[in-house]
């Protein structure tokens, strides 16, 4: 049976054959992802959690499913893990943009395109996607044209 996600898990997930990295459960749905991948077993969990954070996201209902993930403990959040961020939403590609203010009331206030740069789309990642993202943040391995059409203010 699959565990149920916490605020404050942090998963272990083996994106690649050799490397794994990690994450952490935070308020409103979002995950971090640490700035840190490793081939060891022997990472200091308490270490990885104080690295940069990498990026932060919503994941797809079933990415925790996949025996790719891997449950490794339970962590207080540090402060500025507490804080939610902003996510920007551009409905089918159009000219409108939105920023989602409070993901639990669905708040979205429309903004000029300027105001969403380097916020995160309101949309959970797949699997497949965030190893892709994962490849690109730490090997520079190009993104699929899908997801930098999904990103379009990610560098």
């Amino acid at each position: 049976m699959t565990r149920r996600k916490k605020i404050g898990d942090v998963y272990r997930f083996d994106f690649d054959k050799k490397f794994h990295c990690y994450c952490q459960i935070l308020e409103a749905s979002d995950v971090v992802f640490f700035n840190f991948y490793s081939d060891s077993e022997n990472d200091n969990i308490d270490e990885v959690i104080e690295k940069d954070e990498l990026f932060r996201i919503w994941l797809d209902r079933d990415c925790l499913k996949s025996d790719k993930w891997q449950f490794i403990c339970h962590k207080e959040l540090s402060a500025e893990r507490k804080i939610v961020f902003d996510k920007y939403n551009n409905p089918a590609g159009g000219t409108d943009f939105f920023i989602l203010r409070n993901e639990k009331n669905a708040e979205f206030i429309k903004v000029a395109r300027e105001q969403c740069f380097g916020l995160e789309l309101a949309a959970a990642w797949t699997e497949l996607g965030i190893i892709d993202r994962l490849n690109y943040s730490f090997f520079g391995i190009p993104l699929p044209m899908h997801i930098k059409k999904d990103i379009p203010f990610y560098e």
